[in-house]
């Protein structure tokens, strides 16, 4: 099979969480003996030529974008990553009424989404809130959404790492949704050691956290690390934290679980849904929780080293990709 995958909207850098997504499917399907191209616009491609076409994510133009894509080849594929904030009544109100294209020449991101919905075979989604609000929102019928789960991209261990008595935190830091004061606050008043890493954009992020951190001698932002230096803090790091006000899966915790960290998670919305209870949940606006969830991990442990062969066993790059060929191939092949 031939696939090509395109992520339409825009990113200053190579490692945004749809970039990164894109180049995981990609790797993990050409590992099951595909051929795919990650598509760029400056070069010539023949569209035709594609077994299925894979959209990631949505942007304002979409509507365009899949109804020419469409006249050349109609195995078209969406994976909307949603990571919803608001209701999913309101959701529903931006994408099917938040514009008026035909008649006022208004439009949005959303409304581009509902309006390109109809040309899409397949929608490949990555939790069951996700698949809730692209049934509900976008009216799309259950048989042609598909849940496959992401998975983790490290190489996967065996046995339990060596650990060390701090706290890791890995995201793009001052991002409101990450929800980063917070839990550096938790840091200063429960004394727990903290390590950050992310890009900061520019020397107003960098003041940002400078500020936030202050003086506290427990809290070090070691920058944005390689690869493998991201790696090393996974299997050193004895709590993984991810406290979100938003977030869709959350590949980097999942990635620390399957390394052996403890987990501690935001009770909002998708993430929870990966651990089967094998992470400690706590509600993002208290820092309290934060803390004390922290600490309790740090202490007494929790779900490791359980939650590292669970993650091994159900998150695997293999046992994911396969799943997204199957669903694709399906819905390929159906007239």
């Amino acid at each position: 099979m031939k696939y090509g995958i395109i992520q339409p909207t825009y990113a200053l850098t190579n490692n945004s969480g749809v970039m990164v997504q894109c180049k995981m499917w990609a790797e993990g399907l050409r590992k099951l003996g595909h051929e795919v191209l990650l598509i760029n616009f400056w070069d010539k491609n023949e569209w035709k030529s594609f077994d299925a076409i894979i959209v990631v994510s949505f942007s304002l133009g979409l509507r365009i974008l899949i109804k020419d894509l469409f006249k050349n080849n109609a195995n078209l594929v969406m994976a909307p990553i949603i990571d919803p904030s608001i209701p999913a009544w309101r959701y529903k109100f931006y994408c099917k009424w938040w514009g008026n294209q035909k008649y006022l020449g208004l439009t949005s991101r959303f409304h581009d989404l509902w309006l390109s919905k109809d040309w899409f075979k397949l929608w490949l989604v990555r939790s069951e809130e996700e698949r809730h609000y692209t049934n509900y929102c976008l009216e799309r019928s259950q048989k042609i959404i598909k849940k496959v789960p992401l998975h983790f991209r490290i190489p996967p261990i065996e046995e339990m790492p060596l650990k060390e008595n701090f706290c890791f935190h890995a995201s793009r830091l001052a991002s409101t949704n990450k929800n980063v004061p917070r839990l550096i606050e938790a840091a200063k008043k429960y004394g727990f050691n903290l390590k950050l890493a992310g890009y900061l954009h520019g020397v107003l992020e960098k003041n940002w956290l400078e500020t936030l951190i202050g003086d506290a001698e427990n809290i070090e932002y070691v920058g944005e690390v390689s690869e493998k230096e991201l790696w090393n803090l996974y299997k050193h790091a004895k709590v993984f934290a991810l406290p979100s006000l938003q977030e869709g899966v959350g590949m980097v915790a999942l990635e620390a679980a399957a390394y052996g960290c403890e987990i501690v998670l935001t009770n909002y919305g998708a993430p929870k849904e990966y651990y089967g209870g094998r992470a400690i949940l706590v509600n993002p606006m208290n820092v309290d929780e934060i803390g004390e969830a922290i600490m309790t991990a740090m202490n007494r442990g929790y779900a490791q080293p359980e939650l590292m062969y669970y993650m091994n066993e159900n998150y695997s790059e293999k046992a994911c990709c396969q799943l997204l060929d199957k669903y694709i191939q399906e819905a390929i092949s159906l007239k």
